[in-house]
């Protein structure tokens, strides 16, 4: 008889700059019942202890790495503490364990913590992304460092820290750089508000409010927000092979991708990508009276809505003054039958 899978284990990153509150918000999380059970993976140590909140907690498990941001540890250190950790549950080392916390080096790349988890054979069943927090203080909001931007871009929550109670002062600029995520007083938001932030579940989530802005458009530090939308359908191999196709093509410019797809039979594909990681599309009832496609972009480099639309175009098979069609896009002698460039397949 089969052994039935256990159910995932969520995962949150909480990235953020060195000093801008992450260890303080994880301790307040920790102390409240919605993350009993948790284990954090330390990578940075900040002037705020955090070993020693978590020694007073048994049931908890503390993880150190070493040197070197977790981006580039994903396949070392972050991947061997994370098996220990699923060994030690196994084993019965560690009684329980409801929820990962990944307190992220300043320099990581949140996508690539996902990414190097999403790839994993095993890690990628046993644990479920939960979301990235971002952590800021209110008085380096006016002048960001380009990595410090780009984790708020993919952020579904942003903590603003030190910000005495007035959010006002700082939403405006966080708005425009992601239009998306939720802005909390990271002193006072309640721990459950963290949680709950994981793949796109049709049952429980808004699919407007997770699209965000119909009609956004613009950006900030040198990234461009934008939306798109067609009346015509994908059929769904036409948008597998074009996620590969912006993958590979737009990978580094890539910071998040939302859209919903009208493909067939009355159904929508989700598409979430972070970074050129994109989980897999999956299939919900189409909503009534939405546009048959739509997406909610926020990118780098030279991608911008124009770069977008010329390529969602393409692979549409809309007429374009010197641009491809799909077929000359896809049907390139040189192109390996079943590769995809897409590293969540």
């Amino acid at each position: 008889m089969a052994r039935a899978r256990k159910p995932p284990i969520p995962l949150t990153v909480i990235a953020g700059a060195l000093g801008a509150g992450k260890t303080t918000l994880i301790n307040r999380a920790l102390k409240h019942p919605e993350f009993a059970d948790t284990a954090v993976i330390l990578n940075e140590f900040g002037e705020v202890d955090l070993e020693n909140a978590l020694s007073e907690r048994a049931d908890n498990e503390f993880v150190a790495l070493g040197g070197g941001c977790v981006c580039c540890a994903v396949r070392g250190e972050l991947v061997d503490a994370l098996e220990n950790l699923l060994r030690s549950l196994d084993n019965g080392r560690i009684a329980a364990l409801a929820r990962v916390v990944i307190e992220a080096n300043a320099e990581a790349d949140p996508s690539a913590i996902l990414a190097g988890i999403g790839m994993h054979p095993y890690l990628s069943m046993r644990f479920v992304p939960d979301g990235i927090v971002t952590v800021i203080a209110a008085s380096d909001v006016a002048a960001l460092d380009p990595q410090t931007a780009r984790q708020l871009a993919m952020a579904d929550i942003i903590a603003v820290s030190k910000a005495e109670g007035d959010l006002a002062a700082v939403a405006g600029d966080l708005e425009r750089l992601n239009p998306i995520a939720e802005i909390v007083d990271g002193g006072s938001v309640a721990p459950p508000g963290l949680s709950g932030h994981g793949p796109f579940d049709p049952a429980t989530t808004d699919i407007d409010k997770w699209l965000g802005p119909s009609a956004a458009e613009g950006g900030a530090h040198a990234l461009n927000v934008f939306a798109v939308a067609r009346q015509r359908p994908i059929p769904l191999p036409v948008l597998d092979r074009f996620l590969d196709y912006l993958a590979a093509l737009q990978g580094p410019n890539l910071i998040r991708v939302r859209g919903l797809v009208a493909v067939e039979g009355g159904e929508s594909a989700v598409v979430e990508g972070l970074g050129s990681f994109f989980l897999p599309p999956r299939l919900v009832p189409a909503p009534p009276g939405a546009p048959a496609t739509r997406f909610s972009v926020t990118a780098a480099g030279r991608l911008d809505r124009q770069g977008f639309e010329s390529t969602l175009d393409a692979f549409l098979n809309e007429a374009r003054v010197d641009t491809p069609d799909r077929t000359a896009i896809t049907d390139n002698p040189l192109r390996v039958s079943g590769f995809s460039a897409r590293p969540g397949r």
